[in-house]
């Protein structure tokens, strides 16, 4: 499965031809400790592959590492804690092509912590951004529903920053 996840997020970044790179810093923070705190940080990157007037269609993944505050579900002390995702998303941009907008962006993937934890998840995004020139930046606060398989699904928040570059 790890040769996989890695074979996945290969093909994902190597391929070419797309018109954004979105990279944007995420702070994960779960808010169900019935089920395990889940407390992580990471970057995700994206690369938009088609643009039709204010849809666009990205896929792109994660790297992140989780905190040690989260439970012991997730946090191995020892070990290289991470969580790898790779995902497809829509982004709909309400204002498309002014100098301050909102985006909002939709994200369905697969993941895992420390290849031993398999799951899905699904994440709603609102962005709001300042574009220059032919790079915006961006401030993001949204709810993602991660189901790892086997444990309940855990509600997260996110909040975090993006840079896109339109080629």
């Amino acid at each position: 499965m790890k040769t996989l996840v890695v074979f996945l997020m290969v093909i994902m970044t190597g391929s070419i031809g797309f018109g954004s790179l979105i990279i944007d810093g995420m702070h994960y923070s779960g808010i169900a400790p019935a089920n395990g705190e889940l407390v992580y940080d990471g970057i995700n990157a994206a690369y938009v592959i088609s643009q039709i007037g204010k849809n666009s269609v990205e896929l792109g993944g994660n790297f992140s590492f989780l905190s040690p505050s989260s439970s012991e579900k997730f946090y191995k002390s020892g070990h290289f804690n991470t969580i790898l995702k790779v995902f497809a998303g829509q982004a709909y941009d309400l204002t498309e092509e002014s100098a301050v907008g909102l985006r909002v962006v939709s994200r369905v993937g697969l993941m895992t912590a420390n290849f031993d934890k398999f799951g899905i998840f699904f994440s709603i995004t609102p962005v709001i951004y300042v574009r220059v020139g032919f790079l915006s930046f961006g401030v993001s606060l949204g709810v993602e529903l991660e189901q790892f398989f086997g444990m309940e699904t855990l509600p997260v928040f996110h909040a975090g920053g993006e840079i896109t570059y339109r080629f």
